[in-house]
């Protein structure tokens, strides 16, 4: 469906909800979170709003009056499905908790289940086999399969960019180089490259992949950026070519049953510093107007991948908040100025030091008030900690609890248009 299309889809569901009321790792850190920074050291790396248009209802204007709108009425039934949730299941709906990559525990499955949380994520390295981690994923699935309405699917992700950030290194999965090289293939070697690795990730019941990275690391930083330069994670050192070898990855991942991850936006790489380890990442050169907007604004044309939040602070655009916790970046530049609508997800909000001043579970509140919609949390158990903190404050809070609402509705009709 066209970004035009949706945008129109999307405001008219919003009058029916109106009325129906990837992460590098530091210098000394051994494992990254899921996208923000990148892999640690080569010997183990480890990888790591509501304010969107969700809402369906009104037909095409091209449409006669016998026609349907397929688009439309997957919407409606996005909101009638959030509707049949509590309020505390919507908003435990939107965690995405991380899980070992070798394997959940049957307790820790167990005690997501309990929680309400139905997205986990792949952290750490694993070498176990594929059909080990099929197996693994397969008890995820089954686990936590009953927090979802409508026999809609789990969502199960990982971080397989290449190079440093692999998360599943074993038997059976495609080693992968460093983006850096992978953007110098031909297109045809690119796709069939990630044509395999989007394969390998469908059938080992992986449905998200926290890639691919769109961040332009300028030639004279390098490896000096050290989130995304120092282990080479960037495509090319300047936005057209990062734009289209990006295409080309989330089409691959997107045919094969895959979610691609675009990350991390609005661009991290002009930092010198990693916001896994440390605080106070600031970029002072990003603006509204900037060529590293252009690999995200193609991926929204594209309109086939979600969108990654990085932790760093970004003071041409915000000078008050970090990007995960900032409106004026979430709701204001992507959601209104770029007309992005799907998906909006947050780099690792439990681990990260950029973050760790402000208490667990406001982070996950603080991300949803300015307009994401999956809080993503790599440590076990701060994630039911976020999941709790988000139920019980939208239980007060008639404003988060309409921005819970819609988040969840827009995570359903991304699961609804998953099974269609």
């Amino acid at each position: 469906m066209s970004t035009v299309l949706r945008r129109t889809v999307g405001l008219s569901l919003l009058g029916t909800l109106l009325l129906s009321g990837c992460t590098a790792p530091a210098e000394n850190a051994e494992q990254p979170t899921p996208s923000t920074a990148g892999p640690t050291q080569p010997s183990s790396p480890n990888p790591s709003s509501s304010g969107s248009a969700i809402e369906p209802s009104a037909t095409a204007s091209s449409a006669s009056p016998t026609q349907t709108d397929p688009e439309a009425e997957l919407q409606q039934q996005a909101v009638a499905l959030a509707d049949s949730m509590s309020l505390s299941e919507q908003a435990r709906s939107l965690v995405m908790a991380g899980v070992s990559a070798d394997g959940a525990s049957a307790a820790h499955i167990a005690s997501l289940k309990k929680s309400g949380i139905s997205n986990a994520f792949l952290r750490g390295r694993s070498q176990l086999s594929h059909s080990k981690i099929s197996g693994s994923v397969r008890k995820l699935h089954e686990g936590l399969e009953t927090n979802v309405p409508d026999g809609l699917p789990v969502w199960v992700a990982t971080d397989q960019e290449g190079g440093f950030v692999r998360v599943l290194q074993g038997t059976g999965f495609t080693k992968l180089p460093t983006a850096l090289e992978q953007g110098t293939w031909s297109k045809k070697k690119l796709r069939s490259n990630i044509s395999t690795l989007g394969t390998e990730l469908s059938e080992a019941g992986i449905n998200v992949n926290l890639a691919p990275v769109a961040d332009v690391v300028p030639q004279s930083l390098g490896t000096g950026n050290a989130p995304i330069g120092k282990f080479g994670r960037q495509y090319a050192d300047n936005s057209a070519d990062v734009a289209s070898a990006i295409l080309v990855v989330n089409q691959e991942l997107r045919d094969a049953g895959v979610h691609p991850v675009v990350k991390h936006f609005p661009g991290l790489g002009r930092v010198s510093l990693n916001t896994d380890t440390h605080a106070q990442v600031t970029d002072t050169k990003i603006g509204a107007e900037s060529t590293d907007l252009e690999p995200f604004k193609a991926a929204i044309e594209q309109d086939l991948a979600w969108i990654m939040i990085s932790n760093a602070k970004y003071t041409q655009l915000d000078k008050d908040n970090d990007a995960p916790f900032s409106k004026k970046i979430i709701t204001g530049l992507l959601r209104e100025d770029l007309g992005y609508e799907r998906l909006i997800i947050s780099d690792d909000l439990c681990d990260a030091k950029q973050v760790s001043a402000v208490p667990v579970g406001q982070r996950a509140i603080k991300f949803v008030q300015a307009g994401g919609t999956m809080p993503l949390c790599v440590d076990e158990n701060k994630s039911l900690t976020m999941a709790s903190a988000l139920a019980k404050q939208a239980a007060k809070d008639d404003k988060l609890a309409a921005q819970v609402r819609e988040a969840a509705t827009l995570i359903l009709a991304e699961k609804l248009r998953e099974n269609s």
